[in-house]
């Protein structure tokens, strides 16, 4: 058997046509394992990893591919190309010869001096699995396996299996009900999407959805990452070009309110990136299009199973009939290696039986990293001092709080900029165009809890070419809790609004942006009939200067005293922060 290798995956319409018609011939062909989606990994995550794809012939024939990466610095271990995408993976060749595929592989492996060799999500019935063991211990390859996912099935089975399965699902009271609450609002209608230029458009609703549908449950999406958004577009292109992609649409009175990125692959129906609408979950949009999906492919003699893929959502377990298990497969050829990657497996074992000791010690390593960070950004000793301040604060400190008036509405200029309500599809493109802005995320999570919760209206500033610029919320001033002093505004009324938690991101600071959005926020508030206030520490000398320059009029301070445990706050009409604040602020004369 020969052996070739490569550092990149070619563009050859000869090489495609051959592996996948290898890809045809495995226990159980996925569209995983097609050149089309290792070519979309290698195009997608080229800054992050350097392709490793060996190609095996036997009389000219291709008999063999392992499309793996090794990262482009760091430990030399290579791992599967598509891992971090494709719900299985393998090794590309037909079963009878899958041992001499992996001899030739982990000889390769050594020759290249690569010291190990991970294969994730490798699928139960896989040959791979079956034949490993051996050959790795004749190439003197030390290995682990363990248990990875379970990806529930929909098997279809015969004809009166799939009358009894569509019986089934038909009388599923919670997609009964999401159905009829759906119907309530307009026509129901399902459709996909297979032509390049509708998944384009249909691809950016998806994303869209699913980071506001992570944003909502507190939760940060994987597709913020650029290099997944290109993966996505990437393997959109080239599995379009095949008629492999599927993307379903259900459509509520025209808007679309759950989408399926899925795929038609041979005899299976793909569940891979499902999303849907926040502000329909109440109707389970998901699990209705679901519950669709079953009963179409159960019309359909082509299809074998509908694949629901990784993840145990519990809504997948309401329609599976069976599961396929994954296994995750370690091979190293270093003992001490070896030995790491068995301690490693335990750690997390023992952290799973006792999720109370893991969540302390995920909690302990965040305040490392935190620590870390802080170092790294601000050096040793105003590390120290800034610890030294916080411990200091638990005996005594003395904290203020001024609260100012928004100017009058007349007072209020126009601006070319649009401050408009936050919504779930413009706090997904501010995510996106944040991601790597993590104070900035951390922001938007809070402000997706306040969205998702209602009551509290979010407001976010566009500049002239759409991007988001500045964000804020208003609420009621009576009940308003000063989270700086733990302290509860009561008020005799309600004609009092509060501007709060204003954030620009980093890249728009020392813009302009604050002000323009508080002023523009206080003539919103007064055309409703309210009077708008804001609040800053005394010691926030950017933020007070803000504040004024927007037209804001000092009002009266709330000063809390904390000694030994003991707070206590009044009310001051009078300060002297912001004349010291601005004093500072002033540039040296002379």
């Amino acid at each position: 058997m020969r052996v070739t290798v490569l550092r990149e995956i070619p563009e050859d319409a000869e090489l495609s046509r051959n592996w996948n018609r290898l890809v045809g011939r495995m226990e159980h062909p996925e569209v995983f394992f097609t050149y089309q989606w290792a070519l979309a990994a290698s195009r997608a995550f080229r800054s992050m990893l350097s392709p490793l794809l060996l190609l095996m012939h036997e009389a000219d024939e291709l008999c063999g591919v392992a499309a793996l990466a090794v990262p482009p610095h760091g430990q030399p271990f290579a791992s599967f190309l598509s891992s971090s995408t494709a719900d299985y993976c393998d090794i590309v060749s037909a079963p009878e010869t899958r041992a001499s595929v992996l001899a030739c592989l982990l000889q390769e492996i050594s020759d290249l001096e690569l010291r190990g060799l991970t294969l994730a999500n490798l699928p139960s019935e896989s040959s791979t699995l079956k034949v490993l063991p051996t050959i790795a211990r004749a190439v003197r390859f030390h290995l682990t396996s363990r248990p990875a996912y379970e990806c529930g099935l929909v098997e279809l089975g015969s004809e009166d299996q799939r009358h009894q399965m569509l019986h089934t699902v038909t009388h599923k009271s919670r997609e009964q009900r999401g159905l009829k609450k759906l119907a309530k609002i307009g026509p129901l209608h399902l459709s996909h999407v297979v032509k390049l230029h509708e998944a384009e458009d249909c691809l950016r609703q998806v994303v869209s959805a699913q980071v506001s549908r992570f944003l909502a449950t507190d939760r940060i999406s994987p597709l913020l990452r650029p290099e997944r958004r290109l993966f996505l577009r990437e393997i959109t292109s080239l599995l379009a070009s095949e008629e492999w992609l599927k993307i379903s649409e259900l459509k509520v009175n025209g808007q679309a309110v759950a989408w399926n990125y899925g795929f038609h692959f041979g005899d299976s129906w793909f569940w891979y990136l499902p999303s849907f609408k926040v502000g329909y979950e109440d109707c389970s949009p998901g699990s209705c299009l679901l519950r669709l999906l079953v009963e179409e492919g159960c019309a359909d003699p082509s299809l074998r199973w509908l694949d629901l893929g990784l993840g145990d959502e519990s809504y997948k377990n309401r329609f599976a009939t069976t599961v396929r298990k994954t296994s995750h497969v370690q091979l190293s050829s270093s003992l001490p290696d070896h030995v790491r990657i068995i301690g490693r497996q335990l750690v997390t074992t023992e952290a799973m039986r006792f999720p109370q000791a893991g969540d302390r010690l995920r909690r302990v390593k965040q305040l490392m990293h935190s620590l870390s960070h802080r170092l790294r950004d601000k050096g040793v000793s105003a590390t120290l001092a800034h610890l030294g301040r916080r411990a200091a604060r638990i005996g005594i400190s003395r904290d203020e709080i001024l609260l100012f008036e928004g100017p009058a509405t007349e007072a209020a200029k126009q601006s070319d900029l649009c401050l408009n309500p936050l919504t779930w599809e413009n706090l997904a493109e501010a995510a996106i165009q944040n991601a790597d802005d993590s104070d900035t995320i951390q922001y938007l999570l809070r402000a997706a809890a306040r969205l998702k919760t209602g009551g509290t209206a979010g407001l976010v500033l566009h500049d002239q070419l759409g991007n988001a610029v500045h964000f804020l919320a208003v609420t009621s001033c009576d009940g308003f809790h000063v989270a700086e002093i733990d302290y509860t505004l009561e008020l005799a009324d309600d004609s009092r609004a509060m501007i709060f938690d204003c954030w620009t991101p980093a890249r728009y600071r020392g813009l302009g942006y604050y002000s323009l959005a508080i002023r523009l926020a206080a003539s919103n508030v007064q055309t409703s009939g309210k009077n708008a206030f804001i609040f800053c520490a005394a010691t926030n000398t950017p933020s007070i200067r803000g504040i004024l320059k927007a037209g804001f009029t000092y009002r009266f301070s709330l000063v809390r005293r904390r000694n030994l445990g003991v707070s206590k706050v009044v009310q001051r009409s009078q300060t002297d922060s912001i004349a010291s604040s601005m004093a500072r602020s002033a540039p040296a004369s002379g």
